[in-house]
């Protein structure tokens, strides 16, 4: 009896095996796609105060390589960078044509006091075009030439300020430093990407 009864239990689970429930579920794998190599956004720019003028990133860089210098109002190390390579385009070393500072934080700072700190009678004037994104400026991908999943921030590899990038005149990424204070091998290493 016991014999028949441990078969009649085997017999049972073993046609249970692997019936989890009746239907199965498939699961979808959702591809994500990279963050896109060559991008672009548009945005109003500092000292535009009607918006009349769109900025666009790609047209900017299309003469040449561009230093991005992603900016603060509050950051003291921007303030530095920014009267450092002001000193460059005043020299002659760098032309005010391949810089641009972009505004990184838009939800924390306004576009008053941003332009109160690097506007024309500021005490850290910008020679050079000043973007003011939005956090929500979408990212263009200019090799499908659509809209990008990815944030603004995310498709610039999330940058702290101050963020020093190059872009080239495809719309990518060629070089990046984090340095906070200017430095001697920083500011030649950028004269001789972007002369």
């Amino acid at each position: 009896m016991k014999v028949a009864m441990i078969f009649s239990i085997i017999l049972v689970m073993g046609s249970l095996a692997g019936c989890i429930q009746e239907k199965q579920q498939v699961q979808e794998i959702t591809e994500v796609s990279p963050a896109p190599e060559r991008m672009s956004f548009s945005s109003s720019v500092m000292g535009d105060a009607d918006n009349k003028s769109a900025f666009d990133l790609e047209k900017y860089v299309s003469d040449g390589p561009v230093l991005l210098i992603w900016v603060a109002a509050g950051c003291r190390g921007c303030h530095s960078w920014t009267d450092e390579i002001n000193d460059e385009v005043s020299n002659g070393n760098i032309s005010s044509s391949s810089v641009l500072s972009i505004h990184r934080y838009p939800s924390f700072e306004s576009s008053e006091y941003v332009e109160e700190v690097y506007g024309e009678n500021s005490t850290n004037p910008t020679l050079w075009t000043l973007a003011l994104p939005s956090e929500d400026t979408p990212i263009v991908d200019l090799d499908s030439g659509l809209e990008s999943d990815y944030s603004l921030y995310e498709s610039f590899n999330n940058p702290s300020t101050p963020t020093l990038q190059i872009m080239d005149p495809s719309g990518k990424l060629i070089w990046s430093s984090s340095t906070y204070w200017p430095s001697d091998d920083v500011v030649d290493e950028i004269r001789n990407i972007i002369k």
